[in-house]
Formats: C-alpha cells, structure tokens, sequence
C-alpha cells in the first residue's frame, strides 16, 4: 500500500514516463454496472471531451450512453502530453485536475504501451488501483460495519436455504404437504396464492413438486 502527495506525484510521472507520451485520466467508474449518460453530460459540462472507456478513448457526444446491464470502467481524460520539463507548469495543473475530478486518485497510461499506473492521495494499491481508508480500531472489529465480515456480517454464521429440509418428499403435492414449512393444504391466502401461480405456469396443486422441479 502506498500514498503520495502531488508533488511526489509529479516527480515519480517526470522520472518514469520522461520523453514518453502520456494520457493523465481520473477514474470515475470502476467495475459497476449503468448506462451513465448523465455522468457523460456531467463530464462535457465541466469541459473536457473524451473519456477512456472500457479501455478505449472515446469522443463525448451528446446522447452518448452504455449498456446498463453490463459493467463498465470510466476515466475522463485530463490531458494528453508528452513528458519533459517544458511540461512543468501544465503536468502540475492537469495532475491538480485529475486528482480532484478523480477523488484523489489519478490514473497515468503510456500512449504506446496503455500499461496504467495509478497514483493516490491515499492508501492505495498501485497495481490495481484500489484505494482505502486511514486504518483505524473500527476497521479490524468484527462487531463493526467497518471491520465486519461482509459475508456473514460479523455475526459467524450465514443463513441458507435447505432445499432438502424445505421438500423433503418430492412425490409429494402441494395439497398433501409437499412443501414441508406450510404443512398440507389450508383454506388460507397462502394457498390461494400458491393455486394462481399453478394455473398462471401450468400446473396444479396436486402435482407432485418434483415434478416441476425437474422442469426448472
């Protein structure tokens, strides 16, 4: 884990890319799902006109959206230069740029190679570029929404549905018990819900639950 200020920033990109030519990016999305156009209109608001998306640099257009079911990766690009010291001035003001639209986290890609290196503010990996909170006491306890195990929330156990306990007896109907946890058929709200799903996907109370089981 590292971190840096914008002036080691600066020095480390001048040292590692002199005499190369660079994108400077801020990572606004990564690894979530969404169509972003307003993202996109928020980004073209501001002044800048591309972004790198999914890996590609792309021209920001009006209208321009994604697929929402998928999962995307967005950087708005800052600047585009070629390293030196003549640089000076605007390496240190497109790095400012970025870190603030990138929430303190810039993104650096080599045009020839589009090897990427992020650099932080903060704790952050600087392969992957994920990025963490100050460690604090809350951050290791169990019993703390910040430390919690986020499979079983800190509570050890996690809770799961038995098919096996649930029907039991597959050769079983709905109306003689099939499902074990609502017992055989009542003249309840349960059942007359459970009677319209049967008519709505084809089948009846008093087939046997495996039986459409297998069919799922």
């Amino acid at each position: 884990m590292v971190r840096y200020t914008d002036d080691q920033i600066q020095k480390l990109i001048l040292e590692h890319y002199n005499g190369k030519k660079i994108y400077i990016l801020a990572p606004v999305v990564r690894g979530r799902k969404g169509h972003y156009k307003e993202l996109f209109e928020q980004i073209q608001r501001k002044g800048f006109i591309s972004a790198r998306i999914d890996g590609v640099i792309t021209e920001l257009k009006h209208g321009l959206k994604l697929d929402r079911y998928k999962t995307h990766n967005i950087e708005v690009v800052i600047d585009k230069l070629e390293i030196g010291e003549v640089y000076g001035k605007q390496l240190n003001d497109s790095v400012k740029i970025a870190m603030d639209q990138g929430k303190g986290i810039c993104m650096i890609l080599e045009k020839d190679t589009e090897e990427p290196k992020y650099f932080s503010r903060s704790l952050m990996c600087p392969v992957s570029g994920i990025s963490y909170d100050e460690p604090a006491p809350h951050s290791f306890s169990f019993n703390s929404p910040q430390g919690a195990c986020t499979h079983c929330s800190g509570l050890g156990n996690v809770t799961e549905i038995d098919n096996e306990k649930i029907i039991p007896d597959p050769s079983l109907s709905i109306k003689k018990g099939g499902i074990f946890p609502l017992g055989p058929y009542k003249n309840s709200l349960i059942f007359w819900q459970l009677d319209s799903i049967a008519s709505k996907f084809g089948f009846t109370m008093n087939t046997p639950v495996g039986r459409y089981l297998r069919k799922q």
